[in-house]
């Protein structure tokens, strides 16, 4: 798999300074209290698609042993030096969905956050990332992630949006060109990035990132097809409401069939 986050990485935490990560990170904790049945101290988690580490720094405040992976060496190595400053010792690992298998070891949980999945634009690779996660979890233990509704993206995507965002002197404006490709389900997200000292242009570059979208059932289809039983859906961040056509964010938890 392409790594779709190059430049984009060391700008990454700027652009979502404002991320609400401790909430997200406790809507995930508890469904893990819901789902698996452990003390929080003797939980294992491995969060997927880890970016630079917030979550998994979040967790890791709360008590979870954690780790994390993503495809990005630029994203690891940020997430790696955060969790030494802050005194977590975290282990993060550099492997793509794909080749998660690598890492080895046993989980309570996998997570994979921020709709990371949606980056499994091929279906072989969905699959395999799903036989990788199964062959990760212990027995008993879930897949808690989330994804693009294709119900709000279809009825709600802006094909143009701009995001600034500024720390002190330097300013980041993203551009965002959104097509779509309503056969194949794919959003072609085309970022056009400005990056401002004292109010000038100092750099500007671009990036695709291809974003593959899907339904409620059809999740459901995908994962019972690989083995797995969702044994709970929700909004993202809505724990104990139920899934409406208009969620953009939708949120699994899985569980391999025995």
């Amino acid at each position: 798999m392409t790594n779709p986050f190059r430049e984009y990485a060391q700008y990454y935490d700027l652009l979502y300074q404002d991320k609400d990560y401790p909430g997200e990170a406790l809507f995930v904790a508890r469904l893990l209290n819901r789902y698996v049945d452990k003390a929080v101290g003797d939980t294992t988690v491995l969060d997927l698609a880890c970016g630079t580490g917030r979550h998994a720094q979040e967790l890791a405040r709360m008590g979870y042993c954690i780790e994390g992976s993503d495809l990005s060496a630029d994203m690891v190595m940020i997430a790696r030096e955060r969790a030494k400053e802050a005194g977590f010792p975290i282990k993060f690992h550099n492997e793509s969905f794909q080749r998660c298998d690598r890492i080895g070891g046993q989980y309570d949980a996998v997570i994979a956050m921020f709709s990371a999945v949606d980056y499994l634009t091929d279906h072989v690779d969905f699959v395999r990332t799903l036989e990788n996660i199964r062959g990760l979890l212990c027995e008993g233990g879930v897949f808690i992630f989330d994804f693009w509704n294709g119900n709000a993206v279809l009825k709600d995507y802006s094909p143009v949006r701009v995001r600034r965002v500024a720390d002190g002197e330097r300013a980041l404006i993203r551009i965002t060109n959104t097509s779509l490709d309503l056969i194949s389900q794919i959003a072609t997200l085309s970022f056009d990035f400005l990056l401002l000292r004292a109010g000038s242009i100092v750099r500007e570059f671009s990036e695709v990132h291809p974003i593959r979208y899907f339904f409620p059932q059809e999740m459901m289809d995908l994962l019972a097809t690989s083995g797995f039983e969702v044994i709970h859906r929700c909004p993202f961040l809505e724990e104990d409401d139920f899934v409406t056509p208009s969620d953009w964010n939708l949120t699994y938890v899985a569980r391999p069939r025995s």
